[in-house]
């Protein structure tokens, strides 16, 4: 079974897996790239695969690989939230010392900072994603829907035209010969 946290097993993107457009250090965009995994199973598939997934396979394919600093650190919002439960474990921590002067109380507190901090930094980090990923999607759908004023040729009203080349003194496809409307000392 492959693992996607083992760094040997670790697929360099080849040439073939990038967009024909590609120059090299231009970023990749997710839009850009072919989908990894089929979304055409049969039903039957989705079932044997269901079954062969239990609690047991997923437990041995954990390790100790799997929680170095490296990896921890990749996971989206993982720092945020260590962040800040960090920095509250620090203030409860202090706050309780200074008023209890009990360094046990201290400790304990400090460790339910943390693990609180923790959970709200983390919730908070998934939800400004969330909404980031929304605001994206809308933005794309937005644009998608826009109209292409390049894909049509514009066709100009004759009386705009006259007014155009009578006010300005250059005629809409370049400069005309008659006096420039700007002068140089």
């Amino acid at each position: 079974m492959w693992n996607p946290f083992k760094k040997s097993e670790e697929k360099p993107q080849v040439a073939e897996d990038l967009p024909t457009n590609y120059t090299p250090g231009q970023k990749i965009l997710l839009e850009d790239t072919r989908p990894k995994f089929q979304s055409d199973i049969s039903k039957g598939d989705v079932a044997a695969s269901k079954e062969q997934a239990s609690l047991r396979a997923a437990w041995e394919s954990i390790s100790w690989n799997d929680f170095t600093l490296e990896k921890l650190t990749s996971i989206p919002c993982f720092r945020d939230a260590g962040m800040v439960g960090f920095s509250s474990m620090f203030v409860t921590g202090s706050v309780i010392l200074l008023y209890h002067k009990n360094i046990n109380k201290a400790m304990n507190w400090a460790v339910g900072g943390l693990m609180l901090g923790s959970i709200v930094g983390w919730e908070q980090c998934r939800m400004k994603r969330k909404r980031s990923f929304q605001v994206a999607q809308m933005a794309m759908e937005t644009v998608a829907k826009k109209e292409k004023p390049m894909k049509h040729k514009v066709e100009h009203d004759p009386k705009l035209l006259d007014q155009w080349e009578g006010r300005s003194g250059l005629k809409p496809n370049g400069p005309s010969d008659s006096k420039p409307w700007y002068k140089f000392w």
